[in-house]
């Protein structure tokens, strides 16, 4: 039996997107459901089994195409962190007969911004991540668990810094800071004692408030406030160490590509976090490199990834162009 289609999924922690197409560019059918993450789902990996497995044979039965007409299959899944998990995950996958590769979802982000295929992809959104792909097809994730591992940003963990800063300067000898008076007024207080119960009742409590706080430090950095100059340097630093950790440890031939990927990294304005980032990245790399934003969804990594895998080579252009103007992934 003729083996003309391919499988890509995109995994996140709250939605999944299954995209069948053919090997010819073409899409067939798609399916969103909820996340497919054992971190997310209340029965671990038992439950991330069942769920996948119900979730393919759902779209293979539906498009009447048999295991043995799909040529390869792409998954990019949230929490798939560590050897073991990576290990739990094939493990299931196993199940299915599919001819796949797995990893984390930071890796579509470099199938889909970069056409060789191989580069290094930095997430900078509601969490933080670094993961790479050399030439050989050498794969090294840096960070993705927590603070142990260097998790330095990321959308809480920044906003979390510019009430720290406002908090430091009440309380902890800190400096003065624009900050303050943008951070008080949202929080609709006045008095500094107040702050604490802010802290406590409504940030802690109320992740949409990051957005707006993120914004107000980027505000302060392009208005050169001393603080806010110092906390945005930092977090360049720490995502360069990430970045140059990967660059590092996976020997690349030449100079490799840098995608951006998260809504901090696409969607804030902040100048100097990215030039900053990029000093960083030649001060411990000793490579001039010019990263660029993710303008192509994680999803068209994920199907040009299985691609990749049926043919045994990247994608070509006209292949590439195909499936990135597809119009279901363009709706997603």
């Amino acid at each position: 039996m003729e083996k003309k289609y391919i499988i890509g999924v995109d995994g996140g922690g709250t939605k999944t997107d299954y995209l069948i197409f053919t090997t010819a560019g073409e899409c067939v059918d798609n399916l969103r459901v909820g996340s497919r993450s054992h971190e997310v789902l209340e029965g671990g990996f038992t439950e991330v089994e069942e769920k996948i497995l119900e979730d393919i044979k759902y779209l293979l039965t539906k498009n009447s195409i048999n295991i043995s007409e799909v040529s390869a299959a792409a998954f990019g899944l949230a929490g798939i962190d560590t050897p073991a998990q990576l290990s739990k995950i094939k493990g299931i996958l196993n199940k299915t007969g599919l001819n796949y590769v797995v990893s984390n979802d930071s890796l579509l982000g470099i199938k889909a911004g970069c056409p060789s295929g191989v580069g290094i992809c930095s997430i900078n959104g509601t969490g933080t991540v670094a993961a790479g792909i050399n030439e050989s097809g050498d794969i090294l994730q840096v960070g993705g668990i927590g603070m142990a591992t260097g998790d330095s940003a990321g959308g809480h963990y920044i906003a979390s810094l510019a009430v720290r800063a406002v908090y430091d300067y009440y309380f902890r000898c800190g400096s003065r800071t624009i900050l303050t008076e943008k951070i008080m007024k949202f929080f609709e207080i006045q008095d500094p004692i107040e702050l604490l119960n802010a802290i406590s009742d409504k940030f802690y409590s109320n992740r949409e408030m990051d957005k707006t706080i993120v914004t107000y430090l980027f505000d302060a950095a392009n208005e050169s406030d001393a603080v806010a100059v110092d906390i945005v340097k930092e977090l360049a630093n720490q995502l360069a160490k990430s970045v140059s950790g990967c660059i590092l440890g996976l020997d690349f031939k030449g100079s490799p590509e840098i995608v951006l990927a998260g809504s901090v990294w696409t969607k804030s304005k902040c100048p100097l976090l990215l030039s900053h980032f990029k000093e960083c990245i030649y001060y411990y790399t000793g490579k001039k490199l010019e990263p660029f934003p993710l303008k192509v969804i994680p999803a068209a990594g994920a199907v040009l990834w299985a691609l990749e895998l049926a043919q045994t080579h990247p994608a070509t252009k006209e292949q590439r162009t195909l499936i990135i103007n597809n119009k279901v992934l363009k709706n997603l």
